[in-house]
């Protein structure tokens, strides 16, 4: 099949990634190509060349050194990004393909959905986003093409915007994420974007307090709440690791007795989870969003959220916890094949009906 995805434009999609939806879409299209779709990546001019990449902006708009120091201006983002898509979505009524796929968290691609003769489907990555709740309640949803969500938390979010959506989870390429023969030792790690919303001070408190060294990886994306909250606790038992290649960090995680981690948010899905999982490390965390979808008790434990104390006693249970369990839960779950698969049906069977 012929496919467009459109990616979003406030990060370049090249490693190392900014979070999850960067590394999601970079993985997604090549395992279509790999598939033999032909396929053209719609993104920042600053993403990975060897992508099928066609640019519709030169570079991502919101540059590493401002995200740090959270000079984010937002009305010049969406401006440049409204621009952008607004030119693209013109342009695809001119192009053949047999559907667009929509990654983006933009408003404007929902607007055209209508008018494009190609099929959009778009997943929704997010909660719902105040300016495409906007669009959505403007044109009503049924105009502004089809919609999966991530997880059933994140579906329930969407569904006073959205009668119709279908729920696909996001997978991992469980061949890259694996145990790679890393020998294990009593250590907790937690990985991810660093900022309040992601609580890393707190899986600092509670490795403390359940008596387990922990490594911290990855970009500080809010340096106020580093300094405040996260470096103060550093020591030789607590490390900051930067922000490491994927390479790195999967060697991080599997040699780990245990991942925690600490949403302040409903988390829409949690890469963070399978990836572990995959890695063979079991997963202690707050019950927010979809984690409770995705952790169960042969491969995590789960605390109220927030509460420190319940999450020191969960990261301690997990150290009983079989690597292998979560490994195959991982390949039997959430794996990158099967939910590459649930997206191919879901082309096929709108190409139907577009014949029809």
């Amino acid at each position: 099949m012929k496919i467009g995805i459109i990616g979003h434009l406030k990060h370049p999609i090249a490693k190392p990634y900014a979070g999850g939806l960067e590394s999601f879409t970079d993985a997604y299209v090549r395992n279509l190509v790999k598939r033999g779709h032909d396929v053209t990546l719609f993104a920042s001019g600053d993403s990975d060349p060897s992508l099928p990449l066609t640019p519709i902006i030169d570079r991502a708009t919101i540059p590493d050194s401002r995200r740090r120091l959270g000079r984010i201006h937002n009305e010049w983002v969406e401006s440049v990004e409204d621009e952008a898509y607004e030119h693209l979505m013109t342009a695809l009524g001119q192009q053949s393909f047999d559907v667009i796929h929509n990654h983006s968290l933009s408003p404007i691609p929902l607007r055209f959905a209508g008018i494009v003769a190609t099929p959009m489907l778009t997943t929704l990555h997010a909660p719902p986003l105040e300016r495409m709740v906007a669009e959505l309640n403007a044109r009503s949803c049924f105009r502004c093409g089809q919609f999966v969500n991530i997880s059933n938390a994140n579906a329930d979010a969407w569904k006073s915007h959205i009668q119709n959506q279908s729920v696909i989870y996001n997978g991992v390429d469980t061949g890259f994420w694996n145990q790679a023969g890393v020998p294990r030792c009593k250590r907790a790690i937690w990985f991810g974007r660093i900022l309040p919303d992601k609580g890393t001070h707190l899986a600092i408190d509670a490795a403390r307090r359940a008596g387990l060294p922990i490594d911290i990886v990855g970009p500080v994306c809010d340096d106020d709440y580093f300094q405040q909250e996260v470096l103060p606790r550093l020591d030789r038992e607590t490390c900051y690791l930067g922000h490491q290649r994927h390479e790195d960090l999967c060697r991080l995680i599997a040699r780990s007795a245990v991942t925690i981690v600490t949403p302040c948010w409903d988390e829409p899905f949690g890469l963070v989870v399978t990836e572990s999982l995959a890695c063979g490390t079991p997963v202690a965390g707050f019950a927010r969003g979809a984690l409770p979808e995705i952790i169960d008790k042969s491969v995590g434990r789960l605390a109220a959220p927030g509460d420190v104390c319940q999450l020191a006693d969960a990261a301690s249970e997990c150290l009983k916890l079989s690597s292998q369990r979560c490994r195959l839960v991982a390949q039997q779950r959430f794996s990158f094949d099967r939910m590459v698969d649930h997206y191919e049906a879901m082309y096929e069977r709108t190409r139907a009906e577009v014949a029809a």
